[in-house]
Order: structure tokens, then sequence, then C-alpha cells
């Protein structure tokens, strides 16, 4: 199987090539201020030409959290290739491709700390399955650090083996003090997101591929848009 991913949510952005369940080729670029102009052209170097003629099976795309717009150019163009090549599509979080580039035990227990604005942190718990693909114990939430601390330990019944994503290993001191013993994932590649972690997910999940998802998929929405916060209105973004 031949899977297209895309990964926009972060600074950096992606897009990957998985054959069979194996990442085959991917490329990583600079997405601030230039994502609208770079992330289609990317595609077709990647594929070596136009996706309709790559025989592909699938797409598979990040939905954040994250850039706000960054998420919804990614999303959006997933979305029309997938309606445009009659391909099934499958929207993977951000909190869950950063844990399965860890290659974690089965059964444990992770929360994914990733930075928001200003104090706060997006906060994804997560427990690690058989395959290494974590299962989200609850959706994101936006919470400051010891909220989030909390949470992890209520929704898990005892502390996270392992904390991962960028806000984690800039505060790994800070939640070395709550919890001694814990593992912080400081490797760069554990930090953010990547289209290839996307792609494999979905290789792995087939179940996730949805037809109907060129019309259905939502991004990860946690926080109110910019617009939203400064005219104060509520544009039913966030589900």
């Amino acid at each position: 199987m031949k899977i297209l991913g895309l990964e926009t949510s972060g600074q950096m952005a992606g897009v990957a090539l998985v054959c069979d369940g194996e990442v085959a080729c991917e490329r990583t670029f600079a997405a601030r201020m230039t994502l609208n102009q770079r992330l289609a052209p990317e595609i077709v170097e990647l594929l070596g030409g136009l996706p309709r003629d790559a025989e592909l099976d699938a797409i598979a795309t990040g939905i954040g959290p994250g850039s706000f717009t960054g998420v919804r150019m990614g999303v959006a163009l997933a979305k029309a290739l997938a309606h445009a090549l009659e391909l099934p599509l499958a929207g993977i979080s951000a909190p869950e491709a950063i844990v399965a580039a860890i290659g974690a035990e089965p059964g444990t227990g992770v929360c994914v700390l990733q930075r928001a604005r200003a104090d706060e942190l997006y906060a994804t718990v997560l427990s690690v399955g058989a395959d290494g693909i974590g299962q989200e114990v609850e959706p994101t939430r936006v919470l400051t650090l010891p909220r989030a601390l909390r949470t992890a330990e209520e929704l898990l019944g005892r502390a996270p083996e392992l904390f991962a994503g960028d806000a984690a290993a800039e505060l790994a001191d800070q939640i070395r003090s709550i919890f001694r013993e814990v593992a912080v994932a400081g490797e760069e590649h554990q930090g953010a997101p990547r289209a290839g972690q996307v792609a494999r997910i979905a290789a792995a999940r087939p179940e996730r591929l949805d037809a109907q998802a060129a019309f259905a998929l939502t991004p990860r929405y946690v926080r109110a848009s910019q617009a939203e916060r400064q005219f104060g209105v509520d544009l039913g973004l966030r589900g």
C-alpha cells in the first residue's frame, strides 16, 4: 500500500511516501510564511510527478493541534487530493505522530506537551498499543503545566512513564520536580510530528482510512483562532 503523508502543524512541514508500512522517502521544509507556495510543489518533487500518476492507495494528513493556518492548509490540500483522486483519507493527530516516532514499549503512558500560546500547552495523554502507536486517552486540552501534570496522572491512574513534545523537552526540570523518575524525550525528531509517521500510522491502522473523509475530515482546532479571540465570536471551528 502506498500512502502519501502530509504534516503541516509546526514550523517545519513535511511530506512523505510510505510503502507497505515503511517510509520510502520524506521531505521536510520551513513552513512559516511560505507553506502555501511550497506544499504542492514539494509533493510533486517527492512523488517525481503529479499525484494522479503516482498510483497512490491512500492519503494521510496531520490534523493538529498546532499552527492554525498550517493545519488548515494541510487538511484542505489533503481533502482536495483525496476527492480528486477518489482515495481514502485518514486524519492523524500531532501527538499520535510524535509518540509513533519514539518507539515506546506497549502499555507505556505518555503525556505529549506542545507549545500553544503564552503559558498554555496543548496536553494530550496516550497509552502505547502493541503496535507502538499511541491511543489517545482523551482529546487534547489546552492547560497550564501544573494542570497538565495533574490531568495526566488522573487519566492514567498513575504518573506517565514518558513525556514528549517540544514543550516537554523545554520544561523537563519542572516536570521532574513533580515526577522524579519520569523519562522526557529530548531528541529533535521526538519533539515535532513528521509526515512519515502520519502516513505510517495510517498504514498500521487501515480502519482509519475513510472514503468519506474528503468531505468530513476536520482539523483539531483546540484553541480559538486569532479572529475569534479578537472579535469575541465563535465560528464553530472546534467541533
